[in-house]
């Protein structure tokens, strides 16, 4: 297994209703992307930016009934992919220190991870098949140079003798 932090959650460009929670390799290079409902990806950013709602909401309900259950949330895995779905699972021990596993959904997993503070493990068959190493970024002037080579290129194409005289 491989732990993984969440390095960003961020709103899906394709469809609107999803966000994005990308998962890092920790000390590795890999990024797992695991998109995951609008309500899941909020539930996640609101927790890591330590925001309190008023109310509970369903994550933080689950959290409290384990906790008061004395049931601890080790850590989560996100175990398998099957097609485009992933799976994960909930590792936790009982008050008699017994160590049982739960089946969840990984937006799940993760919003029950970040509350109760404990670490996220990705598959290694999981994070082979889906992970992915982001290309190095080019440097700023690279790219500023293809930018202006493109706007010369347009500024060349016009016809600019006629801009000084006036229409009289």
């Amino acid at each position: 297994m491989i732990e993984a932090t969440i390095e960003s959650v961020r709103l899906s460009l394709m469809t609107p209703n999803l966000m994005v929670v990308i998962l890092k390799e920790r000390g590795g290079k890999r990024r797992l992307p695991v998109f995951v409902g609008r309500p899941e990806g909020d539930a996640i950013v609101l927790h890591l930016n330590g925001e309190q709602p008023h109310r509970p909401m369903t994550h933080d309900l689950a959290a409290n009934l384990l906790r008061s259950l004395g049931v601890q949330l080790d850590h989560v895995v996100i175990a398998d992919l099957r097609g485009d779905y992933y799976y994960a699972q909930l590792v936790c021990h009982s008050p008699g220190d017994e160590v049982f596993t739960l089946d969840a959904r990984p937006s799940d997993a993760m919003a029950l991870a970040v509350r109760a503070g404990c670490p996220i493990y990705v598959d290694e068959d999981v994070m082979e098949v889906a992970g992915v190493v982001p290309e190095p970024e080019q440097s700023e002037a690279v790219n500023d140079e293809e930018d202006l080579g493109a706007f010369e290129d347009f500024l060349r194409s016009l016809d600019l003798e006629d801009l000084d005289k006036s229409d009289d």
